[in-house]
């Protein structure tokens, strides 16, 4: 199938555009596509490991279970660093660190972009 890029801008507390591309994310999974999610400024608060809370479904949960289910989950190392976040460990297990620069070719590689974000 085709390659999707979801861009998400949105912290956890917008919860509508992070449950909208955790959804999105999981649907275009099941149907084949290869899924990308690129996670700049404030969304990088949803790749907590700290927001994994036992017994209730998180956006870091979700997020770790489309990570498990072969989604790749980009964090922007700078939107990370100017939030005083460690991405190598306070991120979720396969989070990768990323850049404005991997951003702009993972455009144009893909089939489909679509961007979430305040």
């Amino acid at each position: 199938m085709g390659k999707l890029l979801i861009v998400l801008f949105s912290p956890p507390m917008q919860s509508q555009n992070t449950d909208t591309v955790l959804e999105l994310a999981k649907a275009a999974v099941e149907i084949g596509h290869e899924v990308t999610i690129f996670c700049d400024l404030d969304a990088v608060y949803n790749l907590l490991t700290k927001q994994i809370l036992p017994n209730q479904s998180t956006p870091a949960s979700k997020l770790a279970q489309l990570i498990k289910n072969g989604v790749q989950i980009l964090a922007c190392r700078e939107s990370a660093r100017l939030r005083g976040l460690d991405v190598k460990n306070e991120f979720l297990k396969g989070v990768v660190e990323s850049s404005l620069g991997r951003l702009a070719e993972l455009i144009e590689q893909a089939d489909r972009v679509v961007a979430f974000g305040p």
